[in-house]
């Protein structure tokens, strides 16, 4: 369908546009997203907050960085499918 656009388009503004949207659904199909992951970052002195992350299923490791910042690293939640 872009490919049509993109045949039919009298500027390059609208060549490019439907060239990227072609390219962006693409890469979307291509993710892997097994290799994604959210890294929190929290001050040693929010314990709460680090408790309640550490607490979820989704918490997978922490690295301490210093004595006042820890990275917390959580799985990305599976959209349902």
């Amino acid at each position: 369908m872009n490919t049509e656009f993109r045949k039919n388009a009298k500027s390059d503004f609208e060549k490019n546009f439907y060239k990227l949207m072609s390219n962006s659904i693409f890469g979307k199909t291509m993710e892997n997203l097994r290799n994604c992951v959210d890294i929190k970052i929290v001050r040693s002195s929010e314990t709460d907050k680090i408790r309640k992350l550490v607490a979820t299923p989704l918490y997978s490791r922490h690295v301490i960085f210093s004595n006042n910042l820890v990275g917390i690293d959580m799985r990305k939640k599976q959209a349902a499918s």
